[in-house]
C-alpha cells in the first residue's frame, strides 16, 4: 500500500465491515475486484472521503452499498460482474441526488434487466451497461445523465423499438456508441413513426423535470466557472496597475531624491580660481608683512619666506 492507494484485489476476502478500512481514510483509489466479497455491512465505507476510485468487480455483490453514493469525490465506480439481483430493491431508500461526483460507471454483466435510477448525474460522461439483458431501456432512462459522452451497450438486449428510438436520440446527442455498435433491425418507415410515437408516451415528465435539472446543474457550474474565470482577470489586471503605479512612484521618488541630493552637495572650486600671494616680511622681521602682488614667470621659480594658497571666498 502506498500513501494513496490500496489494492486488496486477488485476496478472496468474502466480508467488509467498517473497521476494514477504518484506518485508512486518506486513500483515493481502492481496488477490491476478484475477489468473493458478498456482504458488506453498512458504513463500510464511510470513512473514506477522500476515496476518488472503486473497483468491486468480479465478485459475488448482490446490491451496491448506497453509501458510495455519498462520498463527496467518488469518480469512478466500477461494479461490473456482479449479479445485482437485490439493486432496484434497494435504490428507492437511496439519497437524491447523490453526492458523490460519479464520471464514470461500470456496470457491464450485472443481470440488469433496466437502467439504474440514481437520480442526476450532471457529472457522468462515461457508462457501460454492456451484457445485461435490458428488457425495459428507454430514452427516459438517459435523461439524468445530459452530460454523457460514451455508452457502452454491446451485447445488450434491448427491444426492437427502443433500440431504433435510443440510437437515433443518442446520436443527436453526440454520445458515442463504443464499439461494436449497437445493431438494430431495420423498420420501415410506418413502423418507425409507431416506435417514435410509443417512445415519446413512455417519457414521464419527472424524467423530463431530470433532465433539464441537470442541464441547470451544469449551465450553473459553467456560469460559476466563467465567473471565477472573469474575476480572476479583473484582479490580474488591477493587480498589475497597481504594480505599474507603484514602480513609476519609486523612480520619481529616485529621481527627486537625485536632484536633492545634488543641490546640498558644496561645489568644488575651480583651479582658475586659486591665486598665488607671496608674503615677505618686514624690514626688521618683527613687523606686520606686506603682500606683493602675484608675479608672472617664464620658465623662473620665485623664492619667498612664506608661500600659502588662499582661496577664493566669494
Amino acid at each position: 500500500m502506498s500513501g494513496l492507494i490500496f489494492d486488496l484485489s486477488f485476496n478472496r476476502i468474502r466480508d467488509l465491515n467498517p473497521q476494514s478500512f477504518a484506518r485508512y481514510s486518506s486513500v483515493k483509489y481502492l481496488y477490491l475486484f476478484e475477489n468473493m466479497i458478498h456482504n458488506v455491512e453498512p458504513e463500510t465505507f464511510s470513512s473514506l472521503t477522500n476515496l476518488e476510485a472503486i473497483d468491486l468487480s468480479n465478485n459475488a455483490l448482490i446490491s451496491i452499498p448506497l453509501e458510495l453514493f455519498r462520498l463527496p469525490s467518488l469518480r469512478n465506480l466500477y461494479v461490473s460482474h456482479n449479479t445485482l439481483s437485490k439493486l432496484d430493491e434497494d435504490l428507492p431508500a437511496l439519497e437524491k441526488p447523490i453526492k458523490a461526483p460519479l464520471q464514470v460507471l461500470g456496470l457491464a454483466d450485472c443481470r440488469l434487466q433496466r437502467l439504474p435510477d440514481l437520480g442526476v448525474l450532471p457529472d457522468l460522461w462515461q457508462l457501460n451497461i454492456s451484457s445485461n439483458p435490458m428488457k425495459e431501456l428507454t430514452l427516459g432512462q438517459f435523461s439524468p445523465m445530459c452530460n454523457l459522452k460514451t455508452v457502452e451497450l454491446n451485447n445488450t438486449q434491448i427491444p426492437i423499438c427502443p433500440c431504433q428510438v435510443l440510437t437515433a436520440e443518442l446520436v443527436l446527442r453526440r454520445t458515442k456508441i463504443m464499439f461494436p455498435p449497437l445493431y438494430c433491425i431495420p423498420l420501415t418507415s410506418s413502423e418507425q413513426n409507431l416506435c417514435n410515437a410509443e417512445a415519446k408516451r413512455d417519457i414521464e415528465p419527472d424524467q423530463v423535470a431530470d433532465y433539464h435539472q441537470c442541464m441547470e446543474i451544469r449551465n450553473s457550474r459553467q456560469l460559476d466557472t466563467e465567473a471565477k474565470s472573469a474575476w480572476m482577470k479583473i484582479s490580474a489586471a488591477v493587480a498589475g496597475c497597481i504594480i505599474l503605479f507603484a514602480t513609476i512612484l519609486f523612480c520619481l521618488h529616485r529621481r527627486n531624491a537625485r536632484r536633492l541630493k545634488a543641490k546640498r552637495k558644496p561645489k568644488k572650486v575651480p583651479l582658475k580660481s586659486i591665486n598665488r600671494v607671496i608674503l615677505v616680511p618686514g624690514p626688521a622681521g618683527d613687523g606686520p608683512e606686506s603682500e606683493v602682488p602675484p608675479a608672472t614667470t617664464t620658465g623662473t621659480t620665485i623664492t619667498a619666506k612664506c608661500d600659502k594658497l588662499l582661496s577664493d571666498c566669494d
